[in-house]
């Protein structure tokens, strides 16, 4: 048996006491590195940290706090909430942030920090309240974030959104978004003046219809919801209507609507968004039209048939034919025998042509003229023209006037015309 001197023993002993010391310095170590690097991180944040004892005094503030705030480096024992803040954040800070964080032990919160030169520097700010054993606050640590370029991005987003908005109130078309629900988004100025209504929030995608009065033009049938644009770019389709109306109290119109997606940077679809337009006046524009052109259609239409009536051109036997003239002759007229004498004699490879004017009533220089011009031009097309129809009275007006009939046979009635006519054939 070992007395309790054994050096053996007392080796033993001492192996484990300095495994025990080195277990114990390699924990403190561990725990220097981990303090260091807190340190490290403490010093190097933008975000201020400070500690204050129980009464406020500041124990500690790090580089960052000294740099937002200006002149903290020499804060020891002073409480820097009525110096550093202003008065709304301080008010804050001592009759809510203080007091919450010692019952509930942090309060988190929106302030503002004094800057260097006085300017409010808006902060998101930390409190924590440590507690001893007992339950008593001991000391408070803050952190603060200075927010100035958030704000002033988020100012500047504001502002961007605002402007569009603007934008899209100054469109004269309707833009009308909805949710993925087929809940109502944004209506834009126009949007409201065309529809009669604003946001419904609480339309879904299968009451637009009956929420916003849309109906097939021209009936009384709800527009389908499978049809509407605005469905459909739910879908991820893009279309366009021209035939739906809308009911306002002051009646219906007529509007042509363009949908389409928005996606976000994944493709995934946020809204559906349409623009449209009070067609009313435009397709009313375009019906006038389409009726004046059916108009001036039919009019061309019995303009030509007067035409046709008023210089109709028959065949009556081979290469033989006969065009007679009934009413008055004016120079448009005169034109028209002209053009249909031609016509007729190459239609129908004519060698004689009977102008009968029994039913002309008067037998001017313009007349005489018209006819000697269309016997001329038939002349050189290779036919004759005989004029049939001369009464005594037409035979005294054109001898008087000095017409000449060289390249034309003149007859008393159409039956002498006709006959000459065949008979000059059966010589042919």
């Amino acid at each position: 048996m070992s007395s309790a001197n054994d050096p053996a023993d007392e080796l033993e002993h001492l192996r484990h006491r300095v495994a025990e010391l080195e277990a114990l310095l390699a924990q403190r170590r561990q725990e220097d590195e981990v303090t260091e690097r807190l340190k490290a991180i403490i010093e190097y944040t933008p975000d201020v940290i400070s500690t204050a004892d129980s009464e406020g005094r500041v124990i500690f503030i790090n580089p960052a706090g000294q740099r937002l705030l200006g002149g903290a480096d020499n804060l020891s024992g002073e409480s820097p909430i009525p110096r550093f803040h202003p008065a709304w954040a301080a008010d804050l800070i001592l009759n809510q942030g203080l007091p919450q964080a010692a019952r509930d032990g942090v309060w988190s919160g929106e302030t503002a920090v004094l800057g260097p030169q006085g300017q409010e520097i808006p902060v998101s700010q930390v409190i924590i309240a440590h507690k001893n054993a007992a339950g008593a606050v001991t000391h408070y640590s803050t952190i603060m974030r200075d927010m100035s370029e958030s704000r002033r991005v988020e100012a500047t987003l504001r502002d961007s959104e605002q402007r569009l908005l603007r934008f899209l109130d100054a469109l004269p078309v309707g833009v009308f978004v909805v949710e993925p629900d087929g809940r109502p988004f944004y209506a834009n100025r126009s949007a409201i003046e065309i529809l009669g209504k604003g946001i419904m929030p609480d339309a879904t995608t299968g009451q637009l219809a009956e929420v916003y009065r849309a109906f097939v033009a021209g009936t009384d049938q709800l527009y389908p919801t499978e049809r509407m644009p605005l469905v459909r770019a739910l879908h991820g389709e893009t279309s366009s209507v021209d035939d739906m109306e809308i009911e306002r109290p002051d009646g219906r119109i007529l509007i042509e609507i363009h949908g389409a997606p928005i996606r976000n940077a994944e493709g995934h679809i946020m809204y559906g968004m349409v623009s449209f337009t009070d067609i009313t006046l435009r397709r009313r524009a375009e019906e006038a039209i389409r009726e004046r052109a059916l108009q001036q259609e039919v009019i061309e239409a019995q303009q030509l048939a007067l035409r046709e009536l008023s210089t109709p051109l028959m065949p009556i036997a081979e290469g033989v034919v006969v065009m007679p003239i009934i009413g008055t002759i004016d120079s448009r007229r005169a034109q028209q025998i002209m053009e249909t004498l031609l016509e007729g004699i190459a239609t129908h490879s004519a060698d004689i042509a009977i102008l009968d004017i029994t039913g002309v009533r008067v037998v001017d220089t313009q007349v005489a003229g018209a006819l000697i011009r269309a016997a001329q031009a038939a002349r050189m097309l290779g036919a004759r023209v005989v004029l049939s129809g001369i009464s005594a009275e037409v035979a005294q007006t054109l001898v008087h006037i000095g017409a000449e009939m060289q390249d034309m046979i003149a007859l008393r009635s159409l039956q002498q015309g006709i006959a000459y006519a065949l008979a000059q054939r059966q010589q042919l």
